[in-house]
């Protein structure tokens, strides 16, 4: 077995944060010595991660106020129904998922969103829910040709987001009556799922996981999105993260 099959992604993302023991530090600088693809990994990691803070730096200097740590967790308040724009929600839950790291996906795990949005995303996912069409592109590029239908379908501008420096290539777009799924994979062929769809009005954010997939759900009062894949909770934080930044590019 090659030093990289050993070397796991929450490794890598886990090296990046300072948060690997002293052992399993020096079993993957070890590796990296050895292997330079792993030393890009590492290197892209740290540019997204370096990329997101600089993007949040003015929020993150400041203490997050206690209405945006109750959405990001979806508190049932209604106070926290109030209308704001789908991008002070993505970034307020992102300086969250940023500062808290893990900890954060552990507290979101405790409890299960309720199942609506969650189920038609798992269902398109699957391959039981009826689709109206499927478009297979080349890359976030032609992807990107397509951005009207989704705003059509959400109500909101929005872009195809690029997920390349995490490993992640848009390969199809799929239409459903009232929804749209984008899918990318990586080079070893694991699917990362982006299901998009108007919101009910309500506003919630969570990761959990479920039947070996880790779901993030990103909702206010306007746009609705699941994510999913068979990735570790570090790595649906940062694809979760640079998702946002992708939809509002």
């Amino acid at each position: 077995m090659t030093d990289q099959l050993k070397i796991s992604d929450l490794d890598l993302s886990a090296y990046v944060d300072g948060e690997l023991d002293s052992d399993r530090m020096r079993a993957v600088e070890d590796a990296v010595s050895r292997d330079a693809a792993l030393g890009d990994r590492i290197a892209s990691y740290r540019n997204d991660k370096n990329f997101l803070k600089t993007i949040y730096a003015p929020l993150a200097e400041h203490s997050i106020p206690s209405a945006w740590i109750e959405l990001a967790r979806a508190a049932p308040n209604p106070a926290a129904r109030a209308r704001r724009t789908w991008r002070i929600l993505g970034a307020a839950a992102a300086v969250v998922v940023l500062l808290g790291g893990l900890s954060f996906y552990e507290a979101g795990n405790k409890h299960t969103p309720a199942a609506d949005v969650i189920e038609a995303a798992l269902n398109a996912r699957n391959g039981e829910e009826a689709v109206r069409k499927v478009i297979t592109v080349a890359g976030v590029g032609e992807a990107r040709r397509y951005d009207a239908a989704l705003v059509a379908i959400v109500g909101v501008k929005v872009s195809v987001p690029a997920l390349d420096s995490m490993g992640f290539r848009v390969t199809s777009l799929k239409f459903y009556e009232h929804a749209a799924e984008i899918q990318y994979r990586d080079d070893n062929g694991r699917l990362f799922t982006l299901y998009l769809r108007a919101s009910n009005g309500e506003t919630r954010f969570d990761q959990f996981q479920r039947d070996g997939l880790h779901i993030c759900v990103w909702q206010d009062d306007r746009i609705s999105t699941v994510m999913a894949g068979t990735i570790s909770a570090a790595m649906m934080q940062r694809l979760a993260s640079l998702t946002y930044l992708g939809l509002s590019a």
